[in-house]
């Protein structure tokens, strides 16, 4: 592939390094002496000094037919220049501006440059689609900002949740990509069932984008919902005597271990009753002297049988 680098420093440097072991040929043409005797020693390819919007550099350069034209210059109206003369009278292919200023992306767009690129315009990009991870949407565009992918989380109180991709009716200006559910990618069929925070990849182009957020995040009516929330409490009664099944299944394992401490259990009860019993051992004894009572009296004839016989 034929590159031709234009103007630039160090950004011209990191471009040749970046191409230079993929077997390309790279031209580089810069405006300084010094940048071109540097690079030539630190990157060994061919440069040569003169202005890239001049029509006799690029003939001494032979620019014609190359397939990209990158070009790096201080000024954005010298890299505008240098990129439309290579596009329109070398018959480059695709030709590459840098802009230090952000609104002259969209004008060189318009004026017929292939691609123009601005550091503030991507850093301002970024920054909107990581502010946007607030909203749980994040865009991306591709292509020159012909193709946008749009990556949203769906909420349960969106209407496409509960419901397969088949029955949801997804507009045409729109595809989904991919659906990414509990860290595992599903790829999309009209049998797949939307779940409340799936992550939702679809592509679009950027002037459908905002008309696909608008569908997507279109809210149930109440009477949906008050559905909804009832087949939800269906769906959890119904999980509850599972879950009661499932801690009941150890307890049989349990029955034949606590069967010897139910034994033990009943002398505990007898243990509590023996007050009851205590009373009646309290009426025995006063039986018992009742017996001794009748043998009293008998001894008593006896002792005056023996006093007279010591008289005598």
């Amino acid at each position: 592939m034929k590159i031709v680098i234009a103007g630039g420093d160090t950004k011209a440097e990191y471009i040749i390094r970046s191409f230079k072991d993929r077997h390309n040929e790279l031209i580089v043409i810069n405006p300084s002496l010094q940048v071109v005797e540097r690079l030539r020693k630190a990157c060994f390819v061919k440069a040569y000094h003169g202005e890239p919007w001049s029509r006799i550099t690029l003939e001494q350069c032979d620019v014609f037919d190359a397939d990209i034209f990158v070009s790096l210059c201080e000024r954005d109206t010298d890299n505008y220049a240098a990129c439309l003369m290579a596009k329109r009278m070398f018959n480059v292919k695709k030709t590459i501006c840098v802009v230090d200023n952000p609104s002259n992306v969209e004008l060189f767009k318009k004026l017929g440059l292939d691609s123009v690129i601005s550091s503030t315009y991507l850093l301002g990009q970024s920054i909107m689609s990581e502010s946007s991870v607030e909203t749980l949407t994040k865009t991306l565009s591709l292509d020159d900002n012909r193709v946008t992918v749009v990556e949203k989380v769906l909420l349960s109180k969106y209407e496409i949740c509960h419901k397969a991709i088949r029955d949801i009716r997804f507009p045409k200006y729109a595809s989904i990509a991919a659906v990414y559910r509990n860290f595992q990618v599903i790829i999309p069929s009209g049998s797949v069932v939307l779940e409340p925070k799936d992550t939702l990849i679809m592509v679009t182009t950027p002037s459908h984008s905002k008309t696909l957020l608008k569908y997507l995040e279109t809210e149930v009516s109440s009477s949906e919902r008050r559905r909804r929330e009832r087949l939800l409490k269906r769906v959890r009664a119904s999980e509850e005597p599972a879950e009661e099944e499932a801690a009941s299944t150890p307890k049989p394992v349990e029955e034949t271990k606590p069967k010897p401490r139910k034994k033990a259990q009943k002398p505990a009860e007898t243990l509590v009753e023996e007050p009851k019993p205590e009373e009646k051992p309290t009426a025995k004894p006063a039986k018992k002297p009742a017996k001794p009572a009748e043998p009293k009296p008998e001894p008593a004839p006896a002792k005056p049988t023996k006093k007279p016989g010591k008289k005598a």
